[in-house]
């Protein structure tokens, strides 16, 4: 039995990281087909041209692409695998002599060195516009969602908002507060009952993060990561971090198709979304931002009883703004909803009182309609719900729910690494770029395998022309020898003779 012990061997100057990475590596693939080339022009202006040589910026890029590749949270454990592994020291043009940066130089960069967000934000968008480069998208079919991001604080950390006021004010609400008889409304109860939400309470840890809580989970105070996707690679176009409200995600929607149109220069066609995206406001986003929105209808309660006459029985006439009963009375404006943007229309108690069809159009002393400010919109959502393209849109909208699982589960997307809305966008476009970075690998790779094969069968029809070419050359030359040397048995006995 042999008995293996550690000895330190002398370094080996022919050993030479090139040939220890595997042809086959993802991180040989990405650096193959992503040029990073743009990080020296786009940090130029963050550094000083007198002082020390600083770590070169694309280094340290490289190094945040292996971290979010390989799930690696930590950035101190990330310097560790890096000067570990041979395949991160290849990737990060870091050689077996060089020392790696240390976990400290990414803080400094991150909260010390201003402009860091925005040249994360210009490092994504050049990755997407090297997509486009390379034929992976086309930005005609987009889908549109938005996933909880937990926030890295406690629940325990909230406190009430407190907001400096003067005595006069202070006296005022003091006397308004005891005349309603105290409370405030919220979206859950502490132990001593009073109520909770984010108009009334604040992180102190974290004052960006928002209370959110949906039916059956828990409540926790999270952001919302809004993603803009290209229907046919699954690339990312843009992202954003937005409160988790309904209403903050379906106006970023088209801020992104926006931003899009505008950094990319591409020109979306359609835009899929769930029902969160089918309210008015959304619709007309969409619309305003250039693109046909194929949304999901929102959830409606039946606001009418059994045998009741439905809204659609009701004739709008856009003249005098009113609206015609099916017993031929006319119901006018009689207030405005700010909140949920409709505008109520009522009949008089007299006509109702006098119709015959009361019975069948309210239980009330008098029927009321209302009519949605963006009307116009919402029926042009409605048409495009009947079209062939929708349906389509639709099934490709599933796709962008395997991202999300994507960087969840691999990418530690789950939860945010640091506090802060900065710090949860720059944690957003960095997850977002390396899944763009892996779609563009896989769309390159398998073009690239079928013209190989091409080359080869090529190569390979060629190569049997050319071989059956010499066979039939050898076969002929084979019988012109055998035809001389028959000839000459023939003849050399006649020559002897003579």
């Amino acid at each position: 039995m042999k008995s293996k012990k550690r000895m330190e061997e002398p370094f080996y100057a022919c050993v030479q990281l090139e040939e220890m990475v595997p042809e086959d590596h993802i991180l040989r693939k990405i650096d193959r087909w992503i040029d990073f080339s743009f990080m020296e022009e786009k940090s130029r202006g963050l550094y000083s041209n007198r002082g020390r040589p600083s770590i070169d910026p694309e280094v340290l890029l490289r190094m945040l692409v292996v971290g979010y590749l390989h799930g690696i949270i930590s950035e101190r454990r990330l310097c560790e695998e890096v000067h570990l592994n041979l395949a991160y020291r290849w990737f990060c043009r870091l050689t077996l002599e060089d020392r790696v940066p240390d976990h400290s130089t990414f803080s400094k960069n991150r909260h010390g060195r201003a402009g860091w967000s925005e040249l994360i934000r210009d490092s994504f968008t050049e990755v997407v516009r090297q997509a486009i480069e390379l034929g992976v998208v086309r930005g005609a079919h987009l889908s549109v969602d938005a996933t909880t991001i937990k926030a890295d604080a406690s629940m325990d950390s909230l406190e009430p908002i407190v907001v400096e006021l003067s005595s006069d004010e202070y006296l005022a609400k003091m006397d308004e507060e005891s005349g309603r008889g105290g409370g405030s409304t919220g979206g859950s109860e502490n132990d001593k009952g009073s109520r909770i939400g984010n108009e009334t309470h604040r992180s102190r840890t974290d004052p960006d993060a928002r209370i959110h809580r949906r039916r059956w989970k828990e409540t926790k105070l999270a952001y919302s990561g809004n993603v803009l996707m290209d229907n046919g690679s699954r690339v990312i176009l843009d992202v954003d971090v937005t409160e988790p409200s309904i209403h903050e995600e379906a106006e970023t929607a088209a801020v992104m198709i926006g931003r899009s149109r505008f950094r990319l220069g591409i020109t979306p066609e359609t835009v899929g979304g769930d029902k969160a995206y089918g309210s008015g406001p959304a619709v007309r986003a969409l619309i305003g931002a250039g693109v046909a929105p194929h949304v999901s209808k929102p959830e409606q309660g039946k606001h009418n009883s059994a045998g009741i006459f439905g809204k659609e029985a009701f004739t709008y006439d856009a003249e005098r703004n009113e609206f015609i009963c099916p017993g031929g009375n006319r119901l006018r404006r009689r207030t405005e909803h700010y909140h949920s943007r409709q505008t109520e229309y009522a009949a008089s108690v007299k006509d109702c009182r006098a119709c015959t069809l009361k019975r069948q159009c309210t239980r009330g002393r008098f029927r009321s309609v209302q009519r949605h400010w963006d009307i116009e919109y919402l029926e042009r959502a409605e048409a495009l719900r009947e079209t062939k393209g929708y349906r389509l849109s639709q099934r490709c909208r599933k796709k962008i729910e395997h991202l999300f699982g994507e960087s969840k589960e691999q990418m530690g997307l789950r939860r945010a690494r640091r506090r802060g809305k900065a710090n949860v966008l720059e944690q957003l476009l960095m997850t977002a770029m390396v899944q763009n970075m892996k779609r563009i690998v896989t769309a390159m790779e398998r073009n690239t395998k079928p013209v190989a094969s091409a080359a080869a069968a090529y190569k390979s029809s060629v190569f049997q022309s050319i071989s059956s070419h010499i066979t039939a050359l050898w076969c002929q030359y084979r019988i012109d020898i055998e035809n001389i040397d028959r000839m000459n048995y023939q003849i050399y006995p006649v020559l002897n003779r003579s």
